[in-house]
């Protein structure tokens, strides 16, 4: 069997084993939220790549297709005024698309009917 004086020296470095794992914890979860904030995650920055790319594409497409009617037909910079705002207008359409989960999809959405499983002749009467 041990004696007391035996044991004191063991609970005192377990309780120093712990102190140390506590402060290394803390000290790696600091370092973790420092390293969290510093970086964008991936998604983030793919996001914002897409969003980017989305107008300028339709900036410079509608740009060009002003330009080039322009030289077809003579006329100095009004397809290109009128067609560079509509590339403006369809770059930002898709970024709407983007940041609203649409994707791909195209036309009308019915979002503010309720699917409660009833049909539509159902409701006109």
């Amino acid at each position: 069997m041990m004696s007391a004086d035996e044991n004191k020296p063991h609970n005192a470095k377990s309780s120093s084993l712990e102190e140390r794992i506590k402060a290394f914890e803390g000290r790696q979860t600091e370092r973790q939220a420092r390293v969290e904030k510093a970086h964008m995650p991936a998604e983030g920055m793919a996001l914002a790549g897409r969003v980017a790319v989305e107008l300028v594409a339709g900036l410079a497409m509608g740009s060009a297709l002003g330009w080039a009617l322009d030289n077809f037909f003579g006329t100095s910079p009004l397809w290109l005024v009128v067609l560079f705002f509509v590339g403006a207008v369809a770059g930002m359409v898709n970024v709407w698309r983007i940041a609203t989960g649409r994707g791909m999809a195209a036309g009308y959405f019915d979002e503010h009917k309720e699917d409660d499983g009833s049909s539509d002749k159902d409701q006109t009467q």
